[in-house]
C-alpha cells in the first residue's frame, strides 16, 4: 500500500483501514480524500462515461467501508 498521505493524516493506509474497520468514518475520509483523485484519473483512461467512473469510484469506497474488517 501506499505510504503517501496527502489527506493530512499521518497514519499509514494500513492504520486507516484498521480504523475503517472499527467504524471510524474519518478514517474511511482521509483514505478516499488520498486515494479517489488517483482511482478517478485511471478509470477515466477507460471509460469515457463520467458518471459511470463517478458511481464505480463510490462503489469502490462504499466497498472499503463494508469490508474492512475481512482483510488483514
Amino acid at each position: 500500500m501506499s505510504d503517501l498521505r496527502p489527506s493530512g493524516d499521518d497514519r499509514t493506509d494500513e492504520a486507516l483501514l484498521r480504523a475503517v474497520a472499527q467504524g471510524d468514518t474519518a478514517a474511511l475520509a482521509a483514505f478516499y480524500d488520498r486515494h479517489a483523485g488517483w482511482l478517478l484519473a485511471r478509470l477515466s483512461r477507460r471509460c469515457p462515461d463520467a458518471e459511470t467512473v463517478r458511481e464505480v469510484v463510490q462503489d469502490t469506497f462504499v466497498t472499503v467501508w463494508r469490508s474492512a474488517a475481512a482483510h488483514r
